[in-house]
């Protein structure tokens, strides 16, 4: 291990945001290492370390010699390297909650890619039709499922949380207006973004406040 882990990524929100949220939340030393033009990562990628492993993706974490790929994995190495398991589900109950809820997650992040990506020059015309068709009603059920919740397991925060709140994030950024009418997903957040943590990342500098997707790429980020 090193004295501090390495969170290497993209400069934009995108999968890496709730990573940084996490960081900040356990305490752990880190540096935000941003890629801000593919042949950056391309000269990462093809040099060791990372050309040693045959995994090495976006986002990664390096720890020392320890190197994480796969995004859902450095949630679950960092709750351990910060002595916070409890952070991944603290009884079977939760941890089923918690695979719920990410499953969802998957499913709604899936429909903001599919919104975000239609075609330039058909995006004004399909936007309301394939948001309400791919990503609202995903949303409310969602909303629903957490109205009685203080996080998304129950009483305990976990990793999922911090997936969510960046799912609000850009709920709340595209579509304040339908964002509003979700009671559970709007309490969710605004009880995650004045954790003493979180808030004060939010109101530094190293906090990246836009974009959300790659620039060009996507119709809106």
């Amino acid at each position: 291990m090193g004295d501090k882990v390495v969170l290497g990524y993209w400069a934009i929100r995108g999968l890496a945001q709730p990573l940084r949220f996490y960081l900040e939340y356990l305490g752990l030393p880190y540096e935000d290492k941003r890629y801000y033009k593919p042949e950056e990562w391309f000269a990462d990628v093809t040099s060791a370390p990372l050309n040693q492993h045959v995994l090495a993706n976006l986002p990664y974490i390096q720890d020392g010699d320890e190197l994480v790929f796969e995004s859902q994995a450095l949630y679950v190495y960092l709750a351990y390297r910060a002595n916070k398991p409890e952070l991944l589900g603290q009884n079977p109950k939760e941890q089923v909650a918690l695979a719920s809820v990410r499953g969802v997650l998957q499913d709604l992040f899936k429909g903001l890619i599919a919104l975000f990506t239609i075609p330039e020059d058909q995006f004004e015309a399909k936007k309301e039709e394939q948001f309400n068709q791919l990503v609202f009603w995903i949303a409310e059920k969602l909303s629903k499922f957490l109205e009685n919740r203080k996080w998304a397991v129950g009483d305990n925060l976990t990793y999922i949380d911090f997936q969510l709140f960046e799912a609000e994030e850009i709920l709340r950024n595209y579509k304040p207006e339908a964002f509003a009418t979700l009671v559970g997903l709007k309490n969710h957040n605004e009880s995650f973004a004045n954790l003493p943590a979180i808030k004060n990342y939010q109101a530094s500098d190293k906090m990246i406040a836009r974009p959300f997707y790659p620039p060009g790429m996507y119709r809106w980020g």
